[in-house]
């Protein structure tokens, strides 16, 4: 069940950041990202607007989004969640008018996610942080 977050989903959702961010994002260093979560949990979730997803049989939280205006700033689901239509479902409640994200390029299963859901490639820049190449990537 898609649902606008809560205050008590915060330590949920950087759990499901955190591990999804570890595992999807292998070329760049764990600890990086586990340095993040402070700033995520004080900073980022703070300035979004988030919606968050219940598996149906348990009412546990296992993926959200979350966007600042017209720009995706997250999507991520749960390692047990995925592959199961989770993040497609979420961007479905999402998807009108125009919409923007940025993904590594080398997290080539999430360009093939967004590209399966309409987004296309726009540009490509290089995220100061990890010196990553990050794509550009807009719906419709």
């Amino acid at each position: 069940m898609i649902r606008a977050f809560k205050e008590e989903d915060t330590e949920t959702v950087i759990r499901i950041w955190l591990a999804a961010s570890v595992r999807s994002h292998s070329f760049i260093d764990k600890a990086y990202w586990e340095e993040k979560a402070e700033a995520m949990r004080t900073l980022y979730l703070p300035l979004s607007e988030i919606v968050v997803d219940e598996d149906r049989a348990t009412g546990e939280v296992v993926a959200f989004m979350a966007f600042v205006e017209d720009y995706l700033a997250a999507l991520f689901v749960a390692p047990s969640h995925q592959k199961r239509g989770v993040g497609s479902r979420l961007l479905a409640k999402k998807m009108r008018g125009t919409l923007d994200l940025s993904v590594y390029a080398e997290n080539e299963r999430a360009v093939v996610f967004y590209q399966k859901n309409g987004f296309r490639i726009t540009g490509e820049r290089i995220e100061e942080m990890t010196g990553h190449t990050e794509l550009l990537m807009t719906f419709p």
